[in-house]
């Protein structure tokens, strides 16, 4: 009796090891199994070089660059376990070195994805990815950092390698790469209409979160 007893014990406590790690990998499996995902993340930037071009002639300037801090949200759909294409928008906060006023840029682009995930556990996984995004910026320039107030536009890329720990309904990534703008504006000189490009290339890091939906 106390061996039928005991038996019956091991059987139920296997049997809720077995449900209870059942239930884990199910609630993974939703977060790989979705198709769609909203990420939210902090973004970082630091070192390099910012370039101020005169597209009409001589006066070009360059400027260290401070770090940089600013934020993203995006939306990915996957078309295959391995690719993902998707729109996101970025906002950061620039500053050159030596100057007290920042300028910003804002980014909607698209991004495609390329990823491979590996299986940690029945309740964890991690996923390995690259990103490129491309798209339309603004540059705001309104405290006069290069001596006009500027309203620019212009174009957006980089590469980015990132790794998202997959726990239960929510993703937390950390990316690394670079990141390159550059906008273009007119302003009223003495000598007339300037037109002017400025061109900023960074190392970008992001940490955030994915959930799906």
């Amino acid at each position: 009796m106390t061996r039928t007893f005991a038996f019956a014990l091991s059987a139920l406590a296997l049997a809720s090891l077995v449900t209870s790690a059942s239930a884990e990998a199910q609630s993974v499996d939703r977060f790989r199994s979705s198709d769609t995902r909203l990420t939210g993340y902090f973004a970082l930037t630091a070192c390099c070089e910012g370039q101020l071009v005169n597209l009409d002639g001589p006066g070009d300037e360059e400027f260290d660059l401070d770090p940089g801090i600013g934020f993203g949200l995006r939306v990915e759909k996957s078309l295959a376990d391995w690719l993902a294409l998707g729109g996101m928008f970025e906002m950061l906060a620039a500053k050159a070195d030596g100057v007290d006023d920042r300028f910003f840029f804002m980014d909607f682009d698209v991004f495609a994805k390329v990823m491979y995930e590996i299986d940690l556990s029945g309740s964890m996984g991690l996923e390995i990815y690259g990103l490129v995004p491309f798209g339309f910026t603004i540059g705001l320039d309104g405290d006069d950092t290069f001596g006009d107030e500027v309203r620019a536009f212009g174009l957006n890329t980089g590469l980015m390698a990132g790794a998202m720990l997959i726990l239960d309904h929510v993703g937390l990534i950390v990316e690394m790469g670079f990141r390159h703008r550059s906008v273009w504006d007119e302003y009223d000189s003495v000598f007339g209409d300037v037109d002017v490009r400025l061109g900023v290339s960074q190392f970008a890091m992001n940490f955030g979160v994915s959930a799906v939906f």
